[in-house]
């Protein structure tokens, strides 16, 4: 496998950039070079993005949580990314991803607390599906559901 080198955020765009989608999974994205990111205009036009596999950790979520230009996101992928519940806290109050429908969550270190924050958030009142753990799945307005995947 090719290590990727991100120098610029085109380091990131290349080959991940499609349409309004931004597939930068595992390429390893840190808080430093996601920044790069956070400070791109094309970061306006991106309705899914995929960040599953990368070290943004809470630093990195604060940072994704405040970025204006992530206005237009539905859907975010943050898969093994060493978030916590701090972190998701964060997350429930971002006053920009007003858009958000559909967030991925497994394999993080994740209690409880962030989930809860999450799902009673006054700002991501679009927020219907979280998927937290492999099989469990939370809509709003359903409840918790286990499907099992395998």
């Amino acid at each position: 496998m090719k290590e990727v080198r991100i120098h610029t955020v085109e380091d990131i765009y290349e080959g991940r950039l499609r349409g309004n989608q931004l597939m930068a999974s595992g390429i390893p994205l840190t808080p430093e070079s996601a920044r790069l990111l956070w400070a791109s205009a094309r970061m306006a036009e991106v309705t899914w993005l995929d960040l599953a596999d990368n070290q943004l950790g809470d630093v990195g979520l604060l940072e994704l949580a405040d970025c204006d230009l992530l206005a237009n996101v539905q859907y975010l992928n943050l898969n093994r990314n060493g978030v916590t519940d701090e972190g998701l806290t964060y997350l429930s109050k971002a006053k920009y991803l007003t858009k958000l429908k559909r967030l991925h969550l497994k394999n993080n270190l994740i209690e409880g607390l962030g989930i809860l924050n999450l799902f009673n958030s006054e700002t991501l009142k679009n927020l219907s599906t979280f998927q937290i753990h492999d099989g469990w799945t939370c809509k709003k307005m359903d409840g918790w559901r286990y499907n099992p995947q395998g």
